[in-house]
This record gives C-alpha cells, structure tokens and sequence, in this order.
C-alpha cells in the first residue's frame, strides 16, 4: 500500500468512525458516495499531494458527519453527554425562574435549554413558549377585569384558567425531562460509584 492509498483507507477508517451514529440507510449512502468520489479522484490524481489536497477539498470526515447529522436530524456526537443535574435545573429555571424573577429568569432558562445537550430544535421551541402561554391566561382575565367594567368572571372560571395555565407550563417541561432521560447516555444514567 502507497502513501496515498494510505491516505484514503485512514480517511475512510475515520469517516466510518465518525459517521456511526447516524441512521443506517443514511450512513451507507453517505460512505457509498464518499467511496465513490475518492475512487474517482485517486484515479485522476494518485500521488500523495494530490491526494492530501483533495481530502482537505473535501473536508474532514469530523465536519462531513456533523453535516450528515444536521440533515439527517440526529443530535451532534458528543451532544449527549452532561449531567442530570444541569437537565433538571434547566428546567426549574425555565418554568420558574420567571415567577422568581420576571421576564429575566425565563430569559435564563430559555439560554440553559437552548444550550442543553439533549433537547432538539422543538423541543427548545416548546419549551421557550411554554411560560409565555402560561401566563397569557390569566393576564387576560387581569386586562380584560381592568379594561372592561362590566366584566366579572366567575370563580369557576378563574380557577379553570389557572389550571389551563398549569397544564400548559407543566406538560412541556414534564417532556423536556422525559427527552433529556431518554437522551441521556447510559453512563450517566448509571453513574459508576467510586
């Protein structure tokens, strides 16, 4: 085996490596075409040089997987790691740090969930949202009681309100915790006690 045949079955060994997390139909597809255009410009340009500027043209097989996993909609590799504890604190702050400190304690849990290993885009979208349409509800129960005179809810109502508001903050946070459980790596599912 030459230097450049060397070259190619490294970059291929690495590809493979990197790559093994994506989805099999994907992946197979995905090495299939990358085998073929090393096959094609080996055989136009078979020297070492040639070969070390095609494969940094094509780009490290880190960046071609990460690229896979973004179409393909799998969490980045090392992605899945992080604690429970960061898990379960982003999501008190997220629905509660609101209460504790307006405004500016969602914006806190909103960064910690956008920056959370495990949850994906919809997740954080439903997540973000959830505290705003909380407290939408009885904000306008309060607007409507202040802007319009006649307007007298009934306490069944009211109650009904901030129960609808309840279940809207908690039922995105309760899946939030469930995805971050089901994403979370065996290891630290089960950390090893020393």
């Amino acid at each position: 085996m030459n230097d450049a045949e060397r070259l190619i079955a490294d970059y291929r060994e690495r590809l493979t490596q990197a790559t093994s997390d994506l989805p099999a139909g994907h992946r197979a597809e995905l090495l299939s075409d990358i085998d073929t255009h090393l096959s094609e410009a080996v055989s136009q340009a078979p020297d070492e040089a040639s070969v070390l500027q095609m494969l940094d043209d094509l780009g490290t097989p880190e960046s071609i997987a990460d690229a896979a996993r973004e179409e393909a909609g799998v969490l980045p590799r090392g992605r899945t790691d992080g604690s429970l504890f960061y898990d379960v604190l982003s999501v008190l702050v997220l629905s509660l740090g609101g209460f504790v400190v307006p405004v500016v304690g969602w914006i806190a849990g909103v960064i910690m969930i956008w920056n959370g290993p495990r949850w994906t885009m919809t997740d954080r979208w439903a997540g973000t949202l959830a505290w705003p349409a909380a407290i939408a509800p009885p904000f306008a129960f309060l607007f409507a009681t202040h802007a319009i005179p006649q307007f007298s809810p009934a306490p069944a109502w009211i109650l009904l309100t901030g129960l609808f508001s309840i279940v809207l903050l908690v039922v995105p946070m309760v899946h939030l915790l469930r995805v971050a459980a089901r994403r979370r790596s065996p290891d630290d599912r089960h950390p090893v006690k020393p």
